[in-house]
C-alpha cells in the first residue's frame, strides 16, 4: 500500500532531490510558497514551505523504498531506521490546499477598479493614480495617472503600488 513519508534532504536540495525521485518513478511533493519580498524587489521568489524536507509516496514492500532511500540528496526518512513513519493522506491534501490558496491570493489584485493608489517607485513615485485593471498573472496592472489635466494609462508592477494614507481625523467644516 502506497503511503506518504517525509524525507530529510541535503541543504537547499529539496527541488533537485524531488526531481531525482520523479525520474526514478516515485511520486514526490515539495511544497513551494511565495517568499516575503524585500523592499525594492519586483519579482516573486519561491521557497520551500519546509526547508530541507520533501514528501514521497512509497510502497515499503517494493523497490520504491530502496530507490528513494538511495537517491542522491536524501539524507534519511523520518521515523525508525528500518520503517519510516507514514503520514495521513489528508495531511498532504491540506498542505496542497494551503499552497494553492496562497498562490491564488498572490495573483489576486488587492485593488478594485477605480481605487485611488500611490506609486511608490520609479519616475512617478509619490504620485496618486486610479487603479484601472489587472493585465497579467505575473503582476502587471494598469493605472491612470493624471498628467497635465488628463488621465494617462501607465502599466506598472502591482508591487509598485500602495493604498494612499488616509488622515486620522476629519477636516473641520466651516460653519
Amino acid at each position: 500500500m502506497r503511503r506518504w513519508y517525509v524525507a530529510k534532504t541535503k541543504v537547499r536540495r529539496e527541488i533537485a532531490t524531488g526531481t531525482m525521485l520523479a525520474q526514478r518513478g516515485i511520486d514526490q511533493y515539495v511544497p513551494i510558497m511565495p517568499a516575503r519580498r524585500r523592499s525594492g524587489e519586483h519579482t516573486t521568489v519561491y521557497e520551500p514551505l519546509f526547508p530541507g524536507y520533501l514528501f514521497a509516496s512509497l510502497e515499503l514492500d517494493s523497490n520504491d523504498w530502496l530507490m528513494a532511500r538511495s537517491a542522491p540528496g536524501i539524507a534519511y526518512f523520518l521515523g525508525a531506521e528500518c520503517a519510516p513513519t507514514a503520514l495521513p493522506d489528508d495531511l498532504i491534501e491540506a498542505i496542497r490546499f494551503r499552497v494553492d490558496r496562497s498562490r491564488a491570493e498572490l495573483r489576486r489584485p488587492p485593488y478594485q477598479t477605480g481605487d485611488r493608489v500611490v506609486l511608490e517607485h520609479g519616475p512617478f513615485a509619490g504620485l496618486e493614480a486610479v487603479f484601472e485593471g489587472w493585465l497579467s498573472a505575473s503582476g502587471r496592472v494598469r493605472v491612470l495617472l493624471e498628467i497635465v489635466q488628463r488621465q494617462v494609462p501607465v502599466e506598472v508592477d502591482v508591487m509598485m503600488l500602495r493604498q494612499p494614507k488616509r488622515p486620522m481625523y476629519a477636516e473641520p467644516v466651516a460653519v
